[in-house]
């Protein structure tokens, strides 16, 4: 391009279907086309000369700041637009020498690309839950529950904190159909979470089994919630379940199996009396 003519070089940048901007050595807008003027809704004159400094736009500021990818408006509009090409260049003088470098920048329109990968991103993390969440209650499934008691187990054994695991299961005597069960599920996964602390953790392994996970506490604690729960389940439909738990203390030099096997070993309706 050092070799065009001048008004040839501006012409053919004018009528490029990108959007296109030059900076000086200064990172200054030197020039941009009639096509990027319309899409930022500024005149040329707006902006010709003017350093990030004096850009009061966060979107220019990005861009001669070098961003590759910008959003150029916010909301319902939400444009962005990324930067294609780059190209350097010597800036033509009248006499036929070479001023100034300037760089050219090409940026192109991905608005609609940026959505796109907002709903993929929107779908992925939907059906991420979906794998990791109990379609009815809501709480951590089987795999999910699993992999965060043994990062529970790794952080005790690390900092040697109590750590408590209750198993629950509810044998739910009735001939219901599968919507009146889901809906005795949902009853007693919300009475869970509402009597639970906000760090304890909570998850549905299959049917009516239930393992709640209890950071920071001892046994004795965790006796004294199985008691609460118990008598708030029974309230709900005492004479069609019975109910009964297992309670294990993380002890050095457990793993995860361990953890588990102890509190199935404890699993008896006697814990509640």
């Amino acid at each position: 391009m050092s070799n065009m003519n001048s008004s040839l070089c501006y012409t053919l940048l004018e009528n490029n279907t990108s959007f296109i901007i030059i900076l000086d050595q200064n990172q200054s807008i030197y020039w941009l086309n009639q096509a990027f003027c319309d899409y930022l809704g500024l005149e040329r004159e707006q902006l010709t000369g003017q350093s990030q400094e004096q850009l009061k736009e966060p979107c220019l500021q990005d861009i001669l700041n070098g961003n590759r990818r910008v959003q150029l408006f916010a909301g319902i509009l939400d444009k962005w637009i990324e930067l294609q090409d780059v190209m350097v260049i010597k800036e033509p003088l009248a006499d036929g020498s070479e001023g100034q470098e300037l760089r050219v920048c090409y940026y192109n329109d991905i608005s609609s690309l940026v959505e796109t990968e907002k709903q993929l991103l929107q779908l992925e993390n939907t059906l991420s839950h979906k794998m990791s969440h109990d379609p009815v209650t809501g709480m951590l499934s089987h795999h999910s529950m699993f992999q965060t008691l043994s990062s529970e187990v790794s952080r005790s054994r690390r900092y040697n904190n109590p750590l408590s695991l209750i198993l629950m299961n509810i044998n739910y005597h009735t001939d219901a159909s599968q919507e009146q069960q889901e809906q005795m599920r949902l009853m007693i996964s919300q009475l869970l979470k509402d009597q639970m602390r906000w760090a304890d953790i909570v998850g549905h392994l299959d049917g009516y089994d239930f393992v709640l996970l209890l950071p920071e506490t001892v046994y004795v604690s965790a006796e004294v919630l199985v008691r609460k729960l118990n008598k708030s389940l029974q309230s709900i439909a005492s004479d069609k379940i019975g109910i009964s738990y297992g309670i294990s203390q993380w002890q050095k030099g457990d793993d995860v199996r361990l953890f588990i096997t102890r509190a199935v070993d404890n699993m008896s309706s006697e814990a509640v009396r």
